[in-house]
């Protein structure tokens, strides 16, 4: 071995044992396995379980854009909302535990305070709902079990928000009996009002009854509504209401104040495509409980999905009846976004 071949392994040692001691001051562990999000197929689209855990959630909403008319306004009224859904599911011995969230955000043109000369609120974020289920049972805040109508944009089916418990049994054959206790006052009584739906959901539509009794008031009211699917592209839907009185579950109309004695309704709608729908309708109020009035109104409405998730919608309507000097035109053209 010459001189030459001596340096260059001494050399060739001292950087190997260089490198060793610096990967040992700088040694870096080997990373753990990644949990990457897993979908959740249970519940249906849209639901992903969150890592670590066996609870599926699902993170929904849309955005909103309206511009509303009435002949008798001066000038366009314009309404933006936007909405999170937050929906919370998984299994135990008991059922479906479930935990749904909606916060919702109000911004109409012009309006800076949070209520307009009216006294109605125009600018707002708030919980819109706020539910724990568990099986059948269900207890928070949303619309009252009472809230349903036609699905024009004339109509009144009677009820507004409410805090409840309620419990749904579901039989056979698409039947199903649901009955609340709600709450619509703070600090009034410890009374509840008293809610049940009875209802039956076939391939040829649906028949729903309600009965509903304000604890406050001690008037009661009821209503049926029913959906018949003609045909694949045609349905009609007929409402009926009565009250004994004015109370929480009245139903109302824009141009009086309280509720009726009565009310009927219908609404056709025609499904032309998959995107494209056209419907019409009408209600009419009878004796109404302050002033006696009976009044009217009628609608139609053209609906129409841009794109998927992107939906439009434009309402004209028209009201009437003892209540109103004059007859008036009214509507809005809508847009929005669902997520």
């Amino acid at each position: 071995m010459n001189i030459k071949s001596l340096l260059i392994g001494s050399a060739a040692a001292m950087a190997a044992t260089t490198g060793a001691q610096a990967a040992d001051a700088i040694f870096v562990p080997e990373p753990e396995p990644m949990e990457y999000v897993r979908v959740c197929d249970v519940y249906g689209a849209g639901f992903f379980y969150i890592p670590g855990t066996e609870t599926c959630l699902k993170i929904g909403g849309y955005v909103r854009y309206q511009i509303d008319w009435d002949e008798e306004d001066d000038g366009w009224r314009k309404l933006a909302r936007g909405t999170l859904t937050v929906d919370a599911r998984s299994e135990t011995e008991f059922g479906t535990l479930g935990g749904f969230i909606e916060l919702r955000a109000d911004t109409q043109s012009g309006i800076n305070g949070i209520f307009n000369d009216a006294g109605d609120p125009d600018n707002f974020v708030r919980l819109q709902q706020g539910i724990i289920s568990l099986g059948g049972l269900a207890m928070g805040l949303s619309d009252t079990l009472y809230d349903a109508g036609l699905s024009g944009e004339f109509d009144s089916g009677g009820g507004d928000r409410a805090h409840f418990i309620r419990y749904t049994f579901d039989a056979a054959n698409g039947v199903f009996v649901t009955v609340a206790l709600e709450e619509a006052d703070y600090n009034e009584d410890y009374t509840p009002n008293v809610v049940g739906n009875l209802g039956v959901a076939q391939a040829w539509g649906s028949v729903n009854l309600w009965g509903a009794y304000d604890a406050t008031a001690e008037e009661w009211a009821a209503k049926a509504i029913a959906k018949i699917n003609a045909t694949e592209q045609i349905s009609l839907e007929l409402l009926g209401t009565y009250e004994s009185d004015d109370n929480f579950y009245s139903v109302g109309h824009p141009d009086s104040v309280g509720g009726y004695e009565w009310s009927a309704g219908g609404y056709l709608k025609f499904a032309a495509t998959p995107r494209l729908s056209v419907g019409a309708g009408a209600q009419y109020f009878a004796d109404n409980h302050f002033s006696g009035a009976d009044d009217w109104a009628a609608g139609a409405v053209i609906d129409y999905a841009l794109v998927e998730n992107f939906n439009t919608k434009l309402a004209v309507n028209y009201y009437d009846g003892d209540s109103a000097d004059d007859g008036h035109f009214g509507g809005f053209l809508r847009f929005d976004r669902n997520f």
